[in-house]
């Protein structure tokens, strides 16, 4: 009886129901997160996975010391020894992984609303809700997994900065703050920038909501290794990396630096596979088309519930300057505009719910409402607003199926398709016959031999061919790509690609390449000299 008693206070204690609402929040963003991956059967989803494939395959976490500092690591030292331990096909731990990390992000949304923001349980669920059937979230977790880790790291830390008055909550922001730095470049920037922006704030306005001093000496240890980070990428370390491929990269693209800072660029003068403009107004149109496709469903929310909050303030500051400098200083603007756009979605979450409330706050019953009836008091403009951006969400979710069968969704609304890389870097259907493809050249290919890689082909062929050819890798120009080959005077020169134009990549096959091998839509073919 006693026990059964003890049971009871234990199973109705509010930790255990937090830790049960924040159980049902990742369930959540793993399910939603799951679809397309069930959709996808055993393909893989997004252009990323198949370079977190062979990092995994094979099985380095650095490289080369420097790299401690100057890599985003901690996926790989996650990944790779569970990859040794059990040794699973690389694609079907990442089809796990992925949700997993959706769900840490949707439950970190939940987190942050309920104790940093002090919402009820009922607000704090709709922004999980909200968050893992967007557009922009959904796209960032399809195959930017370091970047998905990273800001749920930076969430955990954010909430965090209220906590340093103790020992522990000392301790567990300068852990998780370290970790935000090794998981992702965006998400290491975001966090220095908004403790800065904290400290600076405090120091001019004089005023503490927090303790100032444990921010400090907690913020330290990250600072460091960051401040350190920056040093090595301005003054590399070069080392030789050794590969069992012989691979010679074509410098086919133009990433036009800006004085030498890594991080700016020249948008006008770039040529990349995703960033290339021929004109301010296709850099205009595509930076338009993307938000309002990302956002407009529900912006009128996020300009209606937007509150002054001193850390999602400096947030949304920094993510609209990457976002949008590019249209004010083409020439000279922070790289991947495009990266900075879709981590809006979580400042704008928090905004959106927001603006529900203030919409509703007249509504007596409220506080008391139940989600099925919250829901149903809606009114109407907020409803559509909510079922157009949830309906893009599904949309996106279904792309595995859509792409080989209707060929329409997200992935073909042109600009903005060029930016959610929603394939493996080739359509579904085509995967099959690409691993034929790879696995016929490593019985049929002598190493005398050179293989001709286009970018999207590259990352195959790594993970599939077994023994060979050298190895040209391009992204852009297929003709500087042949040129190097011939240079090199191999005694045969090959090349993947599909016997029949799909219309991806911008790209035609030099007519001097004749078929010799079929698998599907996808052929070997051989270089023959005019």
């Amino acid at each position: 009886m006693e026990i059964k008693r003890l049971n009871s206070r234990l199973f109705s204690s509010p930790q255990l129901e937090f830790f049960k609402e924040l159980a049902i929040c990742l369930s959540l963003g793993f399910t939603v997160r799951l679809i397309p991956e069930l959709l996808a059967l055993d393909s893989p989803i997004g252009y990323d996975t198949l370079y977190y494939a062979l990092r995994i395959k094979n099985g380095v976490i650095w490289v080369h010391w420097s790299q401690f500092f100057t890599s985003s690591w901690l996926l790989y030292a996650i990944l790779i020894p569970i990859y040794k331990l059990l040794r699973p096909e690389p694609f079907i731990l990442l089809k796990f992984f992925g949700p997993l990390l959706f769900g840490l992000n949707t439950a970190a949304m939940y987190l942050y609303s309920r104790l940093a923001l002090g919402w009820s349980w009922r607000d704090s669920f709709l922004a999980a809700f909200l968050f893992s059937l967007q557009l922009a979230s959904l796209r960032i977790s399809w195959d930017l997994l370091r970047n998905t880790l990273g800001m749920a790291l930076l969430l955990f830390s954010l909430y965090l900065i209220e906590k340093v008055d103790s020992k522990v909550g000392l301790i567990c922001f300068s852990f998780f703050s370290i970790l935000t730095v090794f998981a992702h470049e965006l998400a290491a920037v975001t966090l220095i920038f908004i403790i800065s922006f904290l400290v600076i704030h405090t120091l001019i306005g004089k005023e503490r909501n927090f303790n100032f001093r444990g921010l400090l000496l907690g913020f330290i240890p990250s600072l460091t290794f960051f401040l350190v980070g920056m040093y090595f990428r301005f003054f590399p370390v070069h080392y030789k990396v050794e590969s069992a491929y012989a691979v010679i990269g074509v410098k086919d693209t133009v990433l036009s630096r800006v004085s030498g800072l890594f991080f700016l660029v020249n948008y006008l003068a770039m040529s990349t596979p995703i960033d290339f403009y021929g004109s301010y107004l296709e850099l205009f149109l595509s930076v338009t088309v993307l938000f309002c496709l990302l956002y407009l469903p529900y912006l009128f929310l996020v300009l209606k519930g937007y509150f002054k909050h001193k850390i999602l303030d400096a947030w949304t500051g920094l993510l609209i300057l990457g976002s949008f400098n590019c249209l004010v200083s083409p020439f000279c603007a922070l790289f991947y505009w495009h990266r900075w756009m879709f981590m809006l979605v979580y400042p704008f979450t928090f905004y959106a719910v927001k603006g529900i409330q203030e919409l509703h706050k007249k509504n007596l019953y409220f506080k008391n409402m139940n989600l099925r009836n919250f829901f149903a008091n809606l009114n109407r403009k907020t409803k559509v607003s909510v079922f157009i951006t949830v309906s893009l969400g599904f949309i996106y979710l279904a792309t595995p199926f859509l792409m080989t069968t209707a060929y329409i969704g997200i992935f073909s609304i042109y600009p903005a398709c060029r930016y959610f890389t929603s394939a493996p870097a080739i359509p579904y259907q085509d995967v099959d016959g690409v691993i034929q493809a790879f696995s016929w050249i490593s019985k049929n290919v002598d190493n005398s031999s050179c293989l001709i890689l286009h970018d999207a082909f590259y990352y195959w062929g790594m993970l599939y061919l077994n023994s060979s050819p050298t190895i040209v890798h391009f992204k852009c120009n297929v003709s500087m790509a042949v040129d190097t080959a011939l240079s090199q005077g191999f005694n045969s020169i090959y090349f993947v690609w599909w016997n029949q134009n799909i219309g991806w990549y911008n790209f035609n096959l030099p007519d001097s390449f004749v078929p010799i091998k079929n698998f599907g839509r996808i052929s070997v073919f051989k270089y023959k000299a005019a």
